[in-house]
């Protein structure tokens, strides 16, 4: 936000309206740091403008297969209120309505790092939501390996995101 307070101080209250109508037209044709900057220095504004990356939210649905999810973390012998860190590969991501969808059908392993809390023994749900999981917008649909998620069991599988969350292309 700093940057966009830069170039807004450097306009006149009356400007404010051609300032809108540019970053309008950046958010459309998604310009360049390059193009941004060039637009900022006409208007005389100082300092780099720089725009943010993007995201895309990521989603899953009851298609997602999440059978393959709860068959591997039985595997593991988790069970209810399990909860871990972990890596799951590989998943496939789809782009879709501006989001992209995670499925389980190709995953082959989940690779526990750390047993955060041991469970209650009883049986995983069946149901999968996903918490906080973001991607780069210049990612493609394909074959991922996710890293450093967490993991719990307790009403709903659940795949949360932290800051060391990672996404890999799988080749």
């Amino acid at each position: 936000m700093r940057s966009v307070h830069n170039l807004i101080s450097g306009f006149e209250r009356d400007e404010l309206c051609s300032v809108r109508i540019l970053f309008s037209i950046y958010n459309l044709l998604g310009m360049t740091r390059e193009g941004v900057n060039l637009l900022a220095n006409l208007f005389g504004t100082k300092g780099n403008v720089e725009k943010p990356e993007t995201m895309k939210e990521v989603v899953t649905t009851p298609s997602a297969q999440p059978h393959v999810l709860r068959e591997k973390m039985m595997e593991k012998s988790m069970s209810h209120g399990t909860t871990v860190k972990a890596n799951l590969s590989p998943v496939r991501l789809e782009a879709a309505f501006g989001k992209m969808h995670l499925y389980f059908c190709p995953m082959r392993e989940l690779e526990v790092l750390e047993k955060i809390d041991a469970g209650d023994g009883a049986e995983i749900p069946e149901k999968v939501v996903v918490d906080g999981l973001n991607i780069p917008s210049g990612n493609k649909s394909g074959l991922y390996t996710l890293r450093n998620v967490k993991i719990t069991s307790n009403g709903s599988i659940q795949v949360m995101a932290d800051k060391d969350t990672t996404w890999e292309m799988v080749q």
